[in-house]
C-alpha cells in the first residue's frame, strides 16, 4: 500500500531557511544547543515503537538543528519532524513558543488544512490532541474511498517546532479505532519530547 503524507512543506521549508540563516549570524561554537538541548537528545528520545508504529530511520542535522524520525507498521507510516531556530547569539533568545500559540505552529496547520481539504473526497477537521496536562492543535482527514485516515499535529518544544504526521488504512480495522490509533500516537510523540524538559524524577 502507498500511503501519502499530508505535509505542510512550505512553512516548514521557511522554519529551515530562517536556521540556516540564523547559523550565519549565531556566533556560539554549539549552535545545535537549544533550551539544553541537542538534535541528537531529541532524536533519541522519541519511542521505538508506539501502538502500531515502529521505527523506520532517524536522522539529525545538528546544522539545522533539526531530527527526524519515521516510523512504519501495518499499513501505517508516520513522519515526526522537529526543527528549530536559533534567532540570535544571544543566550536565551528562542524565537519558538513553547505549545500551540505560536504564529509557524498555527500557519503550519492551516497550511495542512488547506492541503487535506483540496484533496479529492477528503474532509478536513480541526481537533485538539491532548498530551500530559497540554493540547496540541492538529487537522485530521479521511479519505473513505480508500480508507486512508490522516493525522497532522504541531506544536512548539523545547524551543523548537515538532510536526507530527501519523497516517493509517483501516480497511482490515475500523475508522473509530485507527483514529484512536493515530491520536495515541501523536499524544505520545508530543509527550515523549515534553518530558524531556522535567527535571529527574518527576
Amino acid at each position: 500500500m502507498n500511503i501519502r503524507y499530508g505535509i505542510a512543506c512550505s512553512v516548514l521549508s521557511a522554519v529551515l531557511v530562517l536556521a540556516a540563516v540564523s547559523s550565519l549570524q549565531a556566533q556560539e561554537a554549539d549552535l545545535d544547543l537549544i533550551q539544553g538541548y541537542r538534535s541528537g537528545d531529541i532524536l533519541v528520545g522519541l519511542p521505538e515503537t508506539s501502538g502500531p508504529f515502529t521505527v523506520i530511520s532517524r536522522t539529525s542535522d545538528p546544522q539545522n538543528f533539526s531530527a527526524t524520525v519515521e516510523y512504519g507498521g501495518v499499513d501505517a507510516r508516520a513522519i515526526v519532524s522537529i526543527n528549530g531556530v536559533r534567532a540570535s547569539n544571544v543566550a536565551g533568545m528562542y524565537p519558538v513558543r513553547d505549545g500551540p500559540d505560536d504564529p509557524v505552529v498555527r500557519s503550519l496547520l492551516d497550511q495542512a488544512f488547506q492541503y487535506h481539504s483540496s484533496q479529492p473526497n477528503q474532509i478536513a477537521v480541526r481537533t485538539n490532541i491532548s498530551y500530559g496536562n497540554r493540547a496540541m492543535a492538529c487537522v485530521s482527514s479521511d479519505d473513505p474511498q480508500k480508507k486512508d485516515d490522516f493525522l497532522v499535529c504541531a506544536t512548539g518544544v523545547l524551543g523548537r517546532y515538532m510536526l507530527i504526521q501519523p497516517v493509517m488504512n483501516y480497511r482490515l480495522s475500523s475508522k473509530g479505532v485507527v483514529d484512536r490509533q493515530l491520536a495515541d500516537f501523536a499524544s505520545s510523540m508530543a509527550q515523549a519530547i515534553s518530558e524531556l524538559a522535567l527535571p529527574a524524577g518527576n
